[in-house]
């Protein structure tokens, strides 16, 4: 028997055969479209937020002293991309104040309308002695910050701000400023020494002077 008269007498085997066949394949395709867009999706989904965290701007509030206790208020980005539209909610707890030269801040009044990569701006909070209250307690603050990317999209974040951090380096300013009261103290008990001794040396020079026997010119 060859193939052909088997194929004949089989035609209807084959036609199942074929059918399943085609079947299967278009399942198959059907199976690898259906993941292949999935996985599209996902790889869109996927760059889209790495893009988003890529352009999204970084921007803080936080306060800042110098070495003549002066407090400031920055604002930062730290990202590398703009902010724009930047608005600053600065609330006070337990009804304490904002200091006063901040209550004038154009930033926190206003908002700043741009601030570059890596730009801070700044805002004059005080000096420690201002600022603390009578138990020498610092303020502390809720903040928001509202922003904008370039492309619009809108960012806010909220933390706190305690500025008791502080009170460690002011007490090491207190410290410092006591030992130059009692450096000054013992300079002045020491001039006053240098002073009673020389002026008890003058005083024997007198005497000396006095009791010099005086020739007699002729």
């Amino acid at each position: 028997m060859n193939f052909n008269q088997w194929a004949s007498e089989n035609i209807n085997i084959i036609g199942v055969f074929n059918i399943t066949l085609t079947i299967l394949l278009t399942a198959l395709n059907v199976w690898f479209a259906r993941n292949s867009q999935r996985y599209s999706a996902e790889s869109l989904k996927q760059n889209e937020r790495i893009r988003q965290e890529n352009n999204t701007p970084n921007v803080i509030g936080y306060f800042h002293s110098n070495d003549l206790q002066l407090v400031s208020f920055l604002l930062t980005n730290k990202s590398d991309n703009a902010a724009k539209n930047i608005k600053i909610h600065l609330k006070p707890r337990n009804g304490e104040e904002v200091p006063k030269d901040l209550i004038n801040a154009y930033m926190l009044n206003e908002g700043v309308a741009f601030l570059a990569p890596g730009q801070t701006v700044n805002a004059l909070a005080g000096s420690f002695i201002e600022i603390m209250d009578e138990r020498k307690n610092f303020p502390i603050f809720d903040i928001q910050i509202d922003y904008q990317d370039i492309d619009s999209n809108s960012y806010s974040r909220s933390y706190v701000l305690d500025m008791n951090m502080y009170k460690g380096n002011f007490m090491i300013k207190e410290r410092g400023l006591k030992d130059i009261y009692v450096q000054l103290d013992l300079m002045e008990k020491h001039i006053r020494k240098a002073v009673r001794l020389y002026g008890m040396q003058d005083k024997r020079e007198q005497e000396k002077l006095k009791n010099k026997p005086r020739r007699i010119r002729r």
